[in-house]
């Protein structure tokens, strides 16, 4: 019998039996410093000795026999001889360990039910309603930006509604001025004596970047920050960091996994698909809500799939038999349920069956048994709960979240701005400002009354503002304009 087996095997007997992390990680230090002992204290094996421990402590002492195994043919060196008697030692040395001789901070309590179901709630419900207020303030501003400049454009005394048109005129523009400011640094980076192959290479990465649409661009942020995190995971000295901030487990007590999980991927062919089906259906839903709207609704999918995930798991699995979850398919599958929403007549093909064409409602209701039948079957190898939730929160939103979550948001940010009078720095210059600005003289009296006029005139410039802009999102909404 090798290190691994009989690590495996002596961490687990007991495990099961205690939800107690003090008495778990009594029973597991007792059992590692006995195989310890009878390997003579080989440095090999005492610095993966101390590996076990950071990811026992990481994963609060309640990861499952399976998950535990997998970590142990990771870590553990070859044997060097055989350790089957010592089954028997590490159960006679288990009530001679103290709990003084466990680091304090391994000795983490199993949590209550305030950490493992209320504070997940409550961090998930304040995580995605913040993403869509943030993004529905976001996208006012934006507006103000694009409107601005439709308004220099015009004469002042033309006063309809600006036209989808008009928008996109002005988005392309803020693109060209994007695009000659880049010139711009490209042409400091050549001053200071950079090689040509280098300057070479710069100019295609940002040609080719501001070639990208929209869209492209927003997703290959998100694969960027998910690479990042991949990487994280390929360094070994990261590994209790990782595990701490970018694992979710139900028993650990944090809520900020619940975010942290959705951009971590430990194995390069689940990064891999995930970021191939990420690119695949994020691009058109992004077309479709716009950058603000499509990055509230990634995260907020992907939180509360972790929580469906997180719930179901805490309600129906042993604290000692929990597994840990990472990954983005549950943001994912609702991108999945979102594009085919949208989409119904659009087609898919699966990568096992490329020659074979199948419509996405086909496919997503596929996908959403499959992840039913996982759910009763009690399958372990997919996060089941996670997907069936995200596919179920994608459809929710499409259907009433849009109407009732989204547009209330937009018109309670422009409202926001209006009565905080941030619209007033944009207004045009009233004509006694202009009068007063030639003459360059004013007494007192004028200055009053001017100042009232301005403020009025402004007051009244953001009213008509207001207005405008809701009309047009209610031609929008109405059909008038793709959204």
């Amino acid at each position: 019998m090798n290190q691994c087996t009989i690590a495996a095997r002596l961490m687990s007997r007991r495990s099961t039996q205690h939800c107690r992390s003090i008495l778990q990680t009594k029973t597991f230090l007792a059992r590692i410093n006995t195989i310890e002992r009878a390997n003579a204290g080989a440095r090999t094996f005492k610095s993966t000795t101390i590996e076990l421990v950071n990811f026992r402590a990481a994963s609060t002492l309640t990861t499952s026999t399976m998950a535990m195994d997998r970590q142990l043919t990771r870590l553990m060196p070859a044997p060097s001889r055989s350790y089957s008697n010592q089954s028997l030692r590490a159960h006679s040395s288990i009530d001679h360990i103290s709990t003084q001789h466990i680091p304090r901070y391994i000795l983490i309590k199993a949590p209550t039910p305030f950490q493992s179901v209320v504070k997940p709630v409550l961090f998930t419900v304040g995580t995605a309603f913040g993403a869509f207020a943030v993004a529905a303030y976001i996208w006012e501003r934006h507006q103000v930006t694009l409107i601005k400049r439709i308004q220099a454009w015009r004469s002042r005394s033309k006063n309809d509604r600006p036209s989808p048109r008009e928008f996109v005129q002005a988005q392309t523009e803020i693109l060209q001025e994007q695009w000659s400011s880049a010139l711009e640094r490209f042409r400091w980076i050549q001053r200071i004596g950079i090689p040509v192959e280098i300057q070479k290479m710069i100019f295609m990465v940002r040609s080719r970047w501001m070639e990208l649409s929209p869209g492209e661009r927003t997703v290959w942020g998100i694969i960027g920050l998910n690479s990042i995190v991949f990487a994280g995971w390929q360094i070994p000295r990261l590994s209790p960091f990782m595990l701490k901030w970018f694992m979710h487990h139900p028993a650990n007590g944090q809520s900020v996994t619940l975010l942290t999980s959705m951009f971590s991927h430990q194995h390069f062919w689940h990064f891999g698909l995930n970021m191939f089906a990420l690119y695949s259906f994020a691009v058109p839903l992004h077309d479709q809500m716009g950058k603000e709207q499509f990055l509230a609704f990634y995260l907020a999918t992907g939180v509360t799939a972790s929580l469906a995930s997180h719930l179901f798991t805490v309600a129906r699995i042993p604290w000692a038999n929990m597994i840990p979850s990472l990954g983005a398919s549950g943001a994912l599958f609702g991108c999945v349920s979102s594009t085919a929403y949208m989409y119904p007549d659009a087609t898919v093909y699966i990568i096992f069956l490329p020659f074979l064409p199948i419509k996405i409602p086909m496919a997503l209701g596929a996908m959403m048994g499959l992840d039913l039948v996982g759910i009763i079957r009690n399958w372990k190898m997919f996060d089941h709960y996670a997907h069936l939730a995200g596919s179920t929160f994608g459809l929710a939103y499409m259907y009433a979240g849009k109407d009732h979550l989204w547009v209330p948001l937009q018109q309670k940010a422009i409202e926001f701005n209006r009565d905080s009078n941030l619209f007033g720095k944009l207004s045009p210059k009233s004509p006694s400002q202009t009068d007063s600005a030639q003459r360059g003289v004013r007494n007192s009296t004028n200055s009053n009354n001017n100042a009232k006029n301005d403020e009025r005139n402004a007051k009244q410039y953001a009213q008509a503002r207001y207005e405008k802009i809701k009309s047009w999102w209610e031609t929008r909404r109405n059909g008038g304009g793709k959204e």
